[in-house]
């Protein structure tokens, strides 16, 4: 992950939930993966909270919380040669189970990277089809352009990355054209100066919160699936 991504999607990710401050009703759970290890070991939960009540709480609880994620390195010869991996399929299927019926929002590269563990998680399409039981239940991707920096990076890897991310974007949009899941993809653009403004929209669609809003999520959406249903 490109660290000014990153920063611009911390930005727009407080500013989101700064709009749920003194609202009782919510409760929302941020997660990250990508941690040096394998499997559990990978993910960290950074907040898991009822919204705060004042701007202080928040500061405090949130957004501090949110600041502190930053992009895992990986280990220099003569280090710690603990793997350092993106578990996709792994994340997916442990937050999918967690939040059957709904609302999820992912923002990754969508490339899965088990390498160098022992044990190797499939496609978890199972989870899939449970989350979507109930039909509020909404997964969307927010995701860049898969990013390799020093001696990783190269047009080799770069492809390769490129694929590996394509091809799960075309499995889930198979799997939502015959109704198995109603997932939604979402491009970062690469210009720093488009980016900001995207993000800010996406999550505002995504995190709805006053009525306006949650109608016009459900138009846009709606637009979407026609539109997908169109090009597929």
């Amino acid at each position: 992950m490109r660290p000014d991504i990153l920063a611009e999607f911390k930005d727009a990710l407080i500013l989101r939930l700064k709009s749920f401050i003194g609202e009782k009703k919510v409760y929302y759970h941020i997660s990250i993966f990508g941690l040096p290890g394998c499997g559990k070991e990978t993910i960290a939960d950074i907040v898991s909270i009822q919204s705060p009540e004042d701007p202080v709480s928040f500061t405090q609880g949130v957004e501090r919380r949110i600041r502190e994620i930053s992009v895992a390195r990986r280990a220099e010869e003569g280090e710690d040669r603990t793997p350092l991996t993106t578990p996709l399929f792994w994340f997916l299927d442990k937050i999918l189970t967690e939040g059957t019926g709904g609302r999820v929002i992912i923002f990754s590269d969508l490339v899965n990277d088990d390498s160098g563990c022992q044990k190797k998680y499939p496609f978890p399409l199972r989870a899939i089809r449970r989350f979507d039981t109930h039909k509020e239940g909404q997964i969307i991707f927010l995701y860049p352009s898969p990013y390799a920096a020093g001696k990783y990076n190269g047009p080799d890897v770069h492809e390769r990355l490129i694929k590996r991310q394509r091809d799960f974007i075309m499995e889930m949009q198979r799997l939502s054209s015959k109704g198995k899941v109603r997932a939604f993809f979402y491009h970062i653009p690469i210009y720093s100066g488009k980016r900001s403004d995207f993000l800010r929209s996406q999550l505002q669609n995504s995190i709805p919160a006053t009525i306006f809003e949650i109608i016009w999520e459900r138009v846009s959406k709606m637009v979407d699936t026609i539109i997908g249903a169109v090009r597929g």
